[in-house]
């Protein structure tokens, strides 16, 4: 069984090494702790069984990610596992394709149940108290200002209302313009929207950029 376990933390790295080998005796685990190192794994030659994925990497964010492999068609199953339980992005990364999610303040018996859960059983896993937050959120169809959208998620959808391509982006905040479409894919996710034109307009309309940044 091949396992892709993609963070950024060494410490977590190593632990849920120890873990994921108590699966099955055939877990071959190999870690990736940027989201273009996993890319790269996961477009070369070994067929993965599962993706543990952290949504805070520090080049491409997890739904940034979680975007990339849904257009590019890369069939992997995925398990978001997370030390923040913000309520907007877990949405977003199960509307992106994610089958479970997991936080990291599970020990280990429970990662392992819920890896199985997913694996074995093809369940979604969402633990009961998170999965009652999401239900009575879902009574809302908005997002309070700012709440889930990281910094420079921020920055580049800052930009994208200023009317810049995606070029102009990607050369502003010294990016490339595969990260800039990953980050726009994550927007997406979270706004709720289908194109560069929803998005600023939903922008716009939740208040989530002040006149300072449309200025700058």
């Amino acid at each position: 069984m091949q396992i892709l376990l993609a963070d950024d933390h060494p410490l977590f790295l190593d632990g849920m090494c120890h873990i994921l080998l108590q699966l099955d005796e055939t877990v071959h685990v190999h870690c990736a702790e940027t989201g273009e190192a996993a890319l790269q794994l996961l477009r070369g030659e070994i067929e993965f069984d599962l993706l543990l994925l952290d949504l805070g990497l520090p080049d491409t964010d997890g739904l940034g990610l979680l975007h990339i492999l849904r257009e590019e068609a890369i069939m992997v199953p995925v398990i978001v596992v997370s030390a923040s339980e913000n309520l907007h992005q877990i949405r977003a990364a199960f509307a992106a394709g994610a089958l479970g999610f997991i936080p990291k303040s599970h020990h280990a018996g429970q990662m392992l149940g819920a890896i199985r859960q997913v694996l074995d059983k093809g369940e979604i896993y969402l633990p009961d108290s998170i999965r009652g937050r999401i239900d009575r959120l879902a009574a809302s169809d908005e997002i309070p200002a700012g709440h889930g959208i990281t910094s420079r998620q921020h920055q580049v959808l800052t930009l994208l209302v200023q009317g810049l391509a995606n070029k102009q982006i990607a050369h502003r905040l010294n990016l490339t313009e595969h990260t800039v479409k990953a980050h726009l894919g994550a927007l997406f996710q979270l706004l709720k929207v289908s194109n560069r034109t929803e998005c600023a307009q939903k922008a716009q309309r939740l208040g989530l950029l002040t006149d300072n940044t449309l200025s700058n």
